[in-house]
């Protein structure tokens, strides 16, 4: 018997079901959620780590600024200053007085001003900081040929040459021609130094203009010239305390720290005998962090300042604090 062969048609791909569609859709949409809801994670901590980095690199760059300005505090170059006289000028005035006579009188390296003091020239200045004043001179030299004739900043100049006259061994101003001392040699004459005088603050925002941009900013008022100059410094820092080191006993060391000058007097009255100076200030982030607990309430003791409480208000904040000594005025007296 023959047998005939019948080939069968292949099967045609009928789709498939509803549940299984359904089960497909579910994974699927499970898998998209769980990758966006990684990547939204890892945006929002790269966010927060940059954020945290900003604000610790603003709170170590006005650590170490602060520190070296008050380091050179109260230098005034080659001159001796045994025995000499200190004033405590207004730092937002642009006329300065003249030391050039005998005896000496120069400006007090710091002076500190509290938050109910008045200071005209700190614009925006937040409320309940502090401010200070640093005055020195410029720590390189300038030549006096290199002055230009029309002239308005202030220079002063020692002599190095015994055949001066005694009373104008030292000369301060701003126009060239009074500058005549001599070096070593009694021939060449002196190099200058810049006079430099400055206070830092806290403005309540860095762009002020309009309303404001609302970013505490640390800012310094320079005296250049005839000029009084405003410049940020570094944005988020939110509160600045000082406590002031006092040499009560002329060693040369800070014997005890007050927050301003003792109104009773006595060495530790006098802004002259501040050796060390406490810094203490609170930086706060740019914007808000994002996530929960990141910006709790907290509270700062800002040294013999006060204990400071903040309350949750979404932005992170640390507190810095660093003790810089006076090495110019200290080292003088330490010298004696």
């Amino acid at each position: 018997m023959k047998h005939r062969f019948h080939p069968t048609r292949p099967s045609t791909q009928r789709g498939v079901t509803l549940i299984e569609l359904m089960v497909g859709l579910t994974l699927g949409l499970i898998i998209a959620t769980a990758l966006l809801m990684l990547f939204a994670n890892a945006s929002i901590s790269g966010q927060n780590l940059n954020r945290a980095s900003v604000q610790i690199e603003n709170g170590r760059y006005v650590s170490e600024l602060l520190a070296e300005d008050l380091r050179l505090a109260g230098f005034y170059g080659e001159a001796n200053l045994t025995g000499v006289g200190y004033a405590s000028p207004d730092p937002c005035s642009a006329v300065v007085a003249s030391w050039s006579s005998l005896p000496y009188t120069v400006p007090t390296p710091v002076q500190g001003y509290e938050p109910d003091d008045a200071l005209a020239c700190l614009a925006n200045r937040k409320a309940g900081t502090y401010a200070l004043a640093v005055r020195r001179v410029a720590v390189s030299t300038t030549d006096v040929a290199d002055i230009p004739a029309v002239n308005t900043q202030n220079y002063v100049q020692y002599s190095f040459c015994t055949s001066d006259p005694a009373i104008t061994k030292l000369i301060f101003g701003a126009d060239k021609t009074l500058f005549t001392l001599k070096g070593r040699n009694c021939t060449t004459t002196n190099s200058v130094r810049a006079y430099v005088s400055r206070i830092y603050y806290v403005a309540s925002c860095n762009d002020c203009s309009g309303d404001g941009d609302g970013v505490p900013t640390l800012k310094r008022v320079d005296l250049e010239g005839n000029q009084l100059v405003v410049r940020a410094l570094a944005d988020g820092i939110e509160e600045l305390r000082f406590e002031y080191g006092f040499d009560t006993d002329a060693n040369g060391s800070a014997d005890s720290y007050l927050t301003t000058i003792d109104p009773a007097g006595g060495a530790a009255g006098l802004w002259e005998n501040v050796m060390a100076v406490k810094v203490h200030f609170v930086t706060r982030s740019l914007d808000k962090a994002i996530g929960s607990g990141l910006a709790t309430a907290q509270e700062f003791q800002l040294g013999q300042t006060e204990t400071l409480n903040i309350a949750a208000d979404g932005y992170s904040r640390r507190a810095y604090s660093n003790v810089v000594r006076l090495v110019n005025p200290s080292s003088v007296r330490e010298a004696q």
